[in-house]
């Protein structure tokens, strides 16, 4: 796997949430994936389970941005600092950070990934 596959897989991620692309979501992750995001909950398997989270996303958010602040790779792993910033369908704004950790395959899709962020913090600036 090359840095440039490392950067292109989350640099890929992070832009399909931007647009609220289901699609170019899906395409970031291997057909076995596992999603704990964020961690602590059940966790989304495969693209059935993608796409629910996914849809989760399309509920929400009207308009939603989450951007890269700090990368850091080792191996197969990459860890992302970032900050994300939308307004819901309910007409409230909410800020929140957090931390994803990635892990690619050798083709550079991402197999594993566990964010971690205050998700109760979040619904309580949209609700």
């Amino acid at each position: 796997m090359t840095a440039a596959m490392t950067i292109s897989a989350s640099d890929a991620y992070f832009k399909a949430l931007c647009e609220l692309d289901r699609d170019a979501y899906l395409s970031c992750f291997t057909t076995k994936a596992e999603l704990r995001d964020p961690y602590g909950g059940e966790p989304f398997m495969g693209p059935d389970g993608l796409a629910k989270w996914f849809k989760g996303m399309e509920r929400t958010w009207q308009e939603f941005s989450i951007k890269p602040v700090l990368q850091f790779k080792s191996g197969s792993r990459i860890a992302v600092q970032w900050e994300a910033q939308g307004r819901a369908k309910s007409g409230k704004n909410a800020q929140f950070y957090g931390i994803n950790v990635f892990t690619l395959d050798d083709e550079g899709l991402i197999s594993h990934l566990e964010g971690y962020w205050d998700f109760q913090l979040m619904v309580a600036q949209i609700s």
